[in-house]
């Protein structure tokens, strides 16, 4: 058999109600299946009902088959935004784009623009922070019921030489985590410049996270510890102190932490809000950013929301099959687990739009006592929710509700399990997390995930496998990976399909200038077997000048 009527069968087999297409299309057949950007429906629908109004979008590129350099996306869609006469403002390589403000002409004008992949509002969504009414309680029973005092004690593990990047509010101040805040930047400022000591958080929110992950109880005499006392903590400050952001910003902070990650040890990002799904996750940007730090061995732990107990009320980034989704429990203000239940809050699965199972795990998420960030925000508005551990003595701390705090509990979980084992990649740490989570009634996929976390059983497993989705990865993703890993050699679950050895095709022998990349049977990559480690993942976040 001839290697083009091989493709031709390959081709067949691999995408989904695709045409026929000869195996190496000419630049000029390229040319003549041109396709339009996607646009959000009602973006698009109010740039043509405003021409001249302002608005602000994320512009996303296409590969160019023929040229191979990472920042190349970038300077894409930037020049799209120009010929536009459209302003943009900041490169967005972890999503293969940028963020861009442009007149509603301009819009439509990008949208016929045949190097835009995709135009996305960049919206405004707001954080958040407790959805239940506090009560007093003593102590954080969770930390207990989840294992980890008795994994600092049985395993030695507390997070030492593990950095957690908190994506969040911002992080205090505070002696529960001292030196171990190696450093601090903010994306809502109008500089962000890395610093060395703490740059506050106004909202409150971000160090009550940061405690979960890595407080070390030194302000309560070890009574309110957190899951990882030893682990470093990055806190990339993406959040305003009113609780609400938009997803340039988050998505400058998330790029980041890909830029600098190998640079500060960072291990772990948690994200502890989320905004309400509207679209599927492969049209999502937040959630092609999780993949690209879940692809570069960063483990990725999102909140579910907190808007339960309705079904299909996952927020995103938590929608994203290969992040850990997680879910609140309340521990009825017990260390004992046996009387446990999912908490009214937490968000339920299936997903919306793509109807995945999630949350992947749950964690104790009801009345949380971790660091308090002194007249912030949530300080001032809750004062009854101020804990301390003497009379009369200035409060450290404070208590919170949601799955923002089952998260980090989760992200401190992970610390601990990469310190004992620090070879696990993302896949093999949710996999063991969710094999030996403890099943919580309803027992119901949708409503527990794969069970209460258990810390103790997650580091005494020994299980070599990662967790295998049967889900593709977004557009923005491909989009971007294709310019990564161009060449590579690709290894299929089907090493005989079409007639070929599959375990030596590379990207370069497939017709890709013509492919829908929702058409593509994604569930046949061996993800894992790909070398990730050999790509400078640094390179894809070019920072134009504009």
């Amino acid at each position: 058999m001839g290697v083009r009527s091989a493709l031709v069968r390959v081709a067949v087999a691999m995408f989904i109600a695709t045409l026929a297409l000869p195996a190496f299309p000419s630049t000029a057949t390229a040319k003549e299946h041109k396709r339009e950007a996607t646009v959000d429906p009602a973006l698009l629908a109010a740039a043509r009902a405003d021409p001249q109004a302002l608005f602000r979008v994320i512009v996303t590129a296409r590969a160019d088959r023929g040229d191979y350099k990472n920042d190349e996306h970038v300077k894409r869609a930037t020049a799209a935004v120009k010929k536009a006469h459209g302003r943009a403002d900041h490169a967005l390589g972890v999503v293969g784009g940028a963020s861009a403000t442009v007149s509603g002409v301009g819009l439509l004008k990008i949208a016929r623009d045949e190097d835009v992949a995709a135009v996305v509002a960049d919206q405004t969504f707001s954080v958040s922070f407790d959805p239940v009414a506090a009560a007093a309680a003593e102590g954080t029973p969770g930390i207990i019921e989840v294992g980890a005092p008795q994994a600092w004690r049985d395993s030695g593990v507390t997070g030492r030489g593990v950095t957690v990047a908190v994506v969040d509010s911002g992080v205090a101040a505070h002696p529960d985590l001292g030196a171990r805040l190696i450093g601090a930047i903010d994306f809502t400022s109008a500089a962000p410049t890395l610093s060395p000591v703490a740059l506050g958080d106004p909202g409150g929110h971000g160090s009550h996270v940061a405690g979960l992950v890595a407080g070390d109880g030194t302000a309560s005499g070890g009574l309110y510890t957190g899951v990882a006392p030893e682990a470093n903590i990055i806190d990339v400050r993406v959040i305003s102190g009113t609780g609400s952001t938009d997803l340039g910003t988050v998505l400058r902070g998330l790029q980041w932490v890909l830029e600098n990650h190998r640079a500060y040890g960072i291990r772990v990002v948690n994200m502890s809000f989320g905004a309400r799904e509207t679209t599927s996750y492969t049209q999502d940007l937040l959630a092609t950013a999780a993949e690209f730090l879940t692809f570069a061995g960063i483990v990725t732990v999102v909140a579910a929301g907190n808007n339960g107990p309705e079904a299909s009320t996952i927020t995103t980034p938590g929608v994203d099959p290969w992040v850990i989704t997680v879910g609140a429990a309340d521990d009825s203000g017990t260390a004992d687990r046996t009387d446990d239940v999912v908490a009214t809050f937490s968000s339920r699965g299936p997903t919306a739009v793509d109807a995945i199972l999630k949350p992947d795990v749950l964690a104790p998420g009801r009345k949380i006592v971790s660091l308090r960030s002194a007249g912030s925000q949530l300080d001032t508005l809750f004062p009854d929710r101020r804990v301390s551990t003497l009379p009369l003595v200035e409060p450290e701390y404070f208590r919170l509700s949601g799955t923002s705090m089952a998260a980090p509990i989760v992200a401190g979980a992970v610390a601990l399990l990469l310190q004992h084992d620090p070879g696990l990649a993302p896949a093999q740490v949710k996999q063991r997390l969710r094999s030996t989570a403890t099943p919580l009634a309803p027992n119901d996929a949708n409503v527990s995930g794969a069970g209460l976390l258990d810390i103790t059983a997650a580091l005494a497993s020994t299980d070599p496998a990662g967790y295998v989705t049967t889900q593709r990865v977004s557009d923005a993703f491909a989009e971007t990976a294709y310019t990564i890993l161009y060449g590579t050699p690709l290894t299929w679950h089907d090493p005989t399909l079409g007639g070929l050895d599959w375990t030596q095709l590379t990207w370069d022998a497939m017709p890709w200038d013509q492919v829908v990349w929702s058409n593509v049977s994604w569930e046949t990559v061996h993800w894992e077997e790909i070398t990730w480690e050999e790509i400078t993942w640094e390179s894809i976040t070019w920072e134009a000048t504009y």
